[in-house]
């Protein structure tokens, strides 16, 4: 409760600090409303970058595939195997040999960013890690995502997983539009696994007004990343912020992105889907 607090009071802090700052531009960035597409603000929006967590969206992307297809339930068995679960933090530390619902896994995924967690979704779904990465890039090609390239369903450090701005910004088109349904998993404010509380590692969620999604990332080689998206009076603004140097530095940027573009209903003079590539 302590800590909760605190970090309450710091991003308080943060955010009062957007009305006075600009927001920086020194990373990739890319602002656009979800309905039209129209993109308010980008930056770097093609520059290859390390995905870090924010890859577990397309594993999730991939997952939700499958269930429309038939291959899986949301009760459908997830078990743990013994790479699954030496994967490194975030994780769960469930043993191998253990099970639960897809549903449940994908939930934990998403909240507590549990690598372990994802390599068992998509070793279970794919039937291993290689094929359920080429899953990924088979989805990525399909979406467009021309930047992008995965190895792993966690995004754990690999030279070989990378993606750009405008990718992520393409996924989480595809995410919100395809399945609406699984809309609320990505503002989950915390789970309760047993007599573990796993609180959301999205600071926005639960304390930006409006705010309802939707992963935050982060690797040492890609920094702190963050895709946050809000809905008010029926709009929905998302910001994609890369390469940020903290977790509270990514929420305040996301943050001060969002305001300005709900402080302006002016359209974007491009869309995400007309962006050509630059830089």
């Amino acid at each position: 409760m302590r800590q909760r607090h605190f970090l309450n009071l710091l991003l308080a802090g943060a955010l009062a600090l957007s009305a006075f700052a600009g927001v920086a531009r020194a990373n990739p960035v890319v602002l656009f409303d979800l309905k039209s597409g129209s993109i308010l603000e980008h930056q770097d929006a093609f520059k290859r970058w390390y995905p870090a967590s924010l890859s577990k969206l397309m594993t999730a992307y991939v997952a939700f595939r499958a269930i429309q297809a038939g291959e899986v339930a949301l009760d459908s068995p997830i078990k743990v195997t013994k790479h699954s679960a030496g994967e490194p933090p975030s994780k769960m530390g469930f043993k191998p040999g253990s099970v639960m619902r897809l549903d449940n896994a994908l939930k934990m995924m998403l909240v507590k960013s549990a690598n372990d967690i994802a390599m068992a979704v998509g070793e279970n779904i794919g039937g291993s890690q290689a094929a359920f990465a080429d899953r990924m890039n088979a989805e990525a090609a399909r979406l467009g995502m021309v930047g992008t390239h995965f190895v792993n369903p966690n995004g754990l450090y690999s030279p070989e997983q990378y993606t750009t701005a405008r990718d992520l910004a393409v996924l989480v088109t595809a995410l919100r539009n395809d399945f609406p349904q699984y809309a609320p998993w990505f503002s989950i404010e915390g789970l309760a696994v047993g007599k573990k509380a796993l609180p959301n590692y999205n600071l926005l969620i639960g304390r930006y007004p409006g705010a309802d999604g939707m992963k935050t990332g982060f690797v040492c080689s890609s920094g702190f990343n963050m895709i946050g998206s809000a809905t008010r009076n029926g709009r929905t603004l998302v910001a994609v912020v890369l390469g940020e140097k903290s977790a509270v530095s990514r929420a305040e940027a996301a943050a001060k992105l969002l305001d300005q573009g709900f402080d302006t209903r002016a359209e974007g003079s491009t869309t995400l889907a007309a962006l050509k590539p630059y830089g």
